[in-house]
């Protein structure tokens, strides 16, 4: 058992536990080496355990946590570390300041349905990111559901959950719940099976489809405020509006899809969030009395509005940038090789399928000393700016652009919601705006239309006319991508091929 000053593998020092759970202790702590605030979860083996499984567990605990480790998501709270001290496993994690989705809902009641949805879409975010790098969580219940009090909503006990419903840990949990029950307001609900899928209550694996049930389940808890199977109430219905398009009524459709019993019928998590992205309502504006990373932040999003007049004008955030006191990352070129010939995929694809007749250019690898890499196409000219990067067709009639940035906790979507608030040209006519999914982190696209009056007075693309664009913002744990291809309208179907394969291509910094 862990003590109060207790100094791990000589680094991490525990300072006071903050609760108890069906698989261990949760600590704060402190990072000594990088002076930070840690949590620490210590993993309290089964004691009827014999020598040889607690080896066995405490090696499946560290796989489990190492696994965890390679997650950088805005939705889910980082992994640091996995330590043992004489014989117990130790998880280091983030240290998220934060309520949990059972506590609020026992004490404030249900979600509002507005809420529901935002929350629903970040944790499918989180979870399709995680099974995209090949983890699953095992344990996604409302216990595992922070509400940060820096406004972050996150997933947590990645690298834990798929022991929970362990045999093994049964009576660990029944005693957890039991003084956890006790020591929360009524109504808070944590127990590990009210939130396991039933191919896993049978004894089945963990799957990637367990945990949109799990998710599903606990969706069905923060509108209801009880767990599936339980006399749990409807949502409630608001009086008018279109039929089967509220909030509450799309709520249903996903829960019920995600709840669905058989594995291979159960909705998929972009299902999922293409129909919570049509009812999720426009980020509020941010306070008078914002933070200077909130302005920060303001201004990237207010270049992205503005560089679109300019269709992709050096810098697509050039034009307000952050104080040069704020961290970003230097863009420069080294251009080596051919592109290898990878399928896109269709979360990368920004539209409809490729018309017939339609070719892909021939692409060349970007390497950016800042460590990402763009495919782009052989023979346009590439031009660099201080933060920069883009390539443009010789005759001017389409350009791509790149620029990544130090800004972490980006919300994609709501950051393209205010720049269109922002843009303003003529004939605008918006054609998607939504969250997509990506391998990397949170990501949306923003895909529209406008008519240019007059050439750029720095010549990035030729004459007036009629243009189209995609700009897709992608968040990873520690950067902010925005990728922008910019066209002639007649060319779009043409160029449609080699846009889906240098956005597919597209490898932001890692780590």
């Amino acid at each position: 058992m862990g003590t109060a000053g207790q100094l791990l593998v000589r680094r991490y020092r525990l300072v006071r536990a903050l609760g108890q759970g069906g698989t261990g202790i949760v600590w704060e702590g402190h990072d000594t080496l990088l002076d930070r605030p840690i949590a620490v979860r210590q993993v309290l083996l089964p004691p009827n355990l014999g020598e040889t499984r607690r080896i066995r567990f405490a090696q499946r605990v560290a796989r489990a946590a190492r696994q965890a480790e390679r997650l950088r998501h805005p939705g889910i709270a980082a992994v640091y570390d996995v330590a043992e001290d004489d014989g117990t496993p130790y998880i280091v994690m983030e240290l998220v300041r934060s309520r949990s989705l059972d506590g609020i809902v026992a004490s404030d009641g249900p979600l509002p349905p507005d809420r529901a949805v935002s929350v629903a879409r970040t944790l499918l975010a989180a979870l399709a990111y995680a099974h995209a790098e090949g983890v699953r969580h095992g344990d996604v219940r409302p216990s595992n559901v922070l509400f940060g009090h820096d406004g972050r909503v996150l997933l947590a006990d990645f690298g834990i959950g798929a022991l929970a419903a362990d045999p093994a840990f049964a009576e660990s949990h029944s005693r957890a719940e039991h003084t956890e029950r006790a020591a929360e307001p009524a109504g808070a609900a944590r127990g590990v099976r009210a939130f396991l899928a039933p191919e896993r209550a049978d004894g089945g694996a963990l799957t990637t489809a367990s945990d949109m049930w799990a998710l599903g389940a606990t969706l069905h808890f923060a509108i209801t405020g009880r767990p599936p199977g339980a006399a749990s109430p409807e949502p409630p219905r608001e009086q008018g509006g279109e039929p089967g398009r509220s909030p509450e009524d799309v709520l249903r459709t996903v829960v019920s899809g995600l709840l669905t019993r058989d594995p291979r019928k159960r909705l998929d998590p972009q299902a999922a969030d293409r129909l919570l992205a049509e009812i999720e309502p426009a980020a509020p504006p941010p306070p008078a009395g914002e933070s200077r990373t909130r302005l920060s932040r303001s201004r990237l999003m207010a270049g992205i509005a503005a560089a679109a007049v300019v269709a992709g004008a050096a810098g697509g955030w050039a034009i307000l940038r952050p104080e040069p006191t704020d961290a970003r990352i230097p863009l420069a070129a080294n251009a080596s090789g051919p592109a290898p010939d990878l399928p896109a995929t269709a979360s990368a694809t920004p539209s409809a399928s490729t018309s017939a007749g339609a070719s892909r250019l021939r692409l060349r690898w970007h390497d950016s000393p800042a460590g990402w890499r763009a495919a782009v196409p052989r023979q346009w000219t590439a031009e660099q700016a201080e933060f920069s990067a883009r390539w443009t067709d010789p005759e001017g009639r389409a350009q791509f652009s790149v620029e990544v940035t130090a800004q972490s906790g980006t919300d994609p979507l709501g950051m393209l919601r205010e720049a269109e608030a922002m843009f303003k040209a003529k004939d605008y006519r918006k054609l998607r705006l939504r969250t997509i999914s990506s391998k990397h982190g949170t990501a949306a696209d923003w895909e529209f239309t406008w008519t240019r009056r007059a050439a750029s007075g720095e010549g990035h693309l030729a004459g007036r006319g009629t243009y189209r664009q995609v700009r897709r913002v992608l968040s990873t744990g520690t950067t902010t991508s925005v990728l922008t291809w910019t066209t002639r309208a007649a060319d779009w179907e043409r160029l449609r091929p080699t846009l889906t394969r240098a956005f597919a291509l597209f490898r932001p910094p890692a780590g």
